[in-house]
């Protein structure tokens, strides 16, 4: 039955070699006569992807055809994983890590502990014990109310 041949269907992750194997056994066990309609059905099942479009633009007549583009792809499929599988090694990390020698660590060392830093805060200076230096400035605003109520 020709229906058989358009409930087969490439699934995910299968290779075009399996799918067009599996095609060709249903084509055996119900043979159509009709080369449109296997071409369509061939075409129906396919997964999206280059072979796919491939196919479209090509516009097979006879499942012959289609054979032929899918033999074809199956080989050029089978020499990108060829080639994919022989890309050269990433380069291999050293075992033995150098690490770098610290410079400002002897400066650093030397420094006096009692030197201050930019970010560290300020003493109180002429500010009186334990007052801080907002209570020391003038107010920024001075409001004056020209209305008596």
């Amino acid at each position: 039955m020709s229906q058989d041949l358009f409930d087969v269907r490439q699934y995910q992750g299968e290779s075009l070699r399996d799918y067009l194997n599996r095609f060709g056994a249903q084509m055996v066990r119900s043979p159509v006569e009709d080369e449109e309609m296997l071409v369509y059905a061939f075409k129906k099942g396919v997964l999206p992807g280059p072979f796919c479009e491939a196919l479209i633009r090509a516009h097979p007549a006879t499942f012959a055809e289609v054979r032929r583009l899918a033999v074809a792809h199956i080989a050029d499929e089978s020499e990108v994983t060829e080639k994919r599988g022989s890309v050269a090694p990433a380069r291999p990390r050293a075992h033995t890590r150098i690490q770098p020698q610290r410079v400002l660590e002897t400066a650093a060392a030397k420094k006096n502990q009692s030197t201050r830093h930019p970010y560290d805060p300020k003493e109180n200076k002429g500010r009186g014990p334990g007052r801080p230096r907002e209570f020391n400035r003038p107010p920024r605003y001075k409001f004056s109310w020209g209305w008596r109520i």
